[in-house]
């Protein structure tokens, strides 16, 4: 666990390469289950289902990604953008 909170600041902390990678794949999976339902009505009209092949995958992959931006956000890598 304190390899995880390595970090001297919170300011380090954010500014490491993991941390801000994790967190821009991690927004662009919420906004993708966000849009989700805008897509399906876009793609296949106003017919819209939850069970729908394309909503499902479209959601999927969402959390996938969201999972995917935590677990990068994890790693215990001690590159920083901040200098002292």
């Amino acid at each position: 666990m304190s390899i995880l909170l390595s970090f001297v600041n919170p300011l380090e902390f954010i500014l490491r390469y993991t941390v801000i990678s994790g967190m821009i794949v991690a927004i662009l999976g919420t906004a993708l289950c966000f849009m989700a339902k805008a897509i399906t009505i876009s793609k296949h009209g106003e017919e819209f289902s939850k069970s729908d092949k394309l909503y499902r995958t479209l959601i999927l992959l969402g959390i996938l990604l969201i999972l995917i931006g935590i677990i990068v956000i994890a790693l215990p890598i001690n590159a920083t953008l901040y200098k002292v």
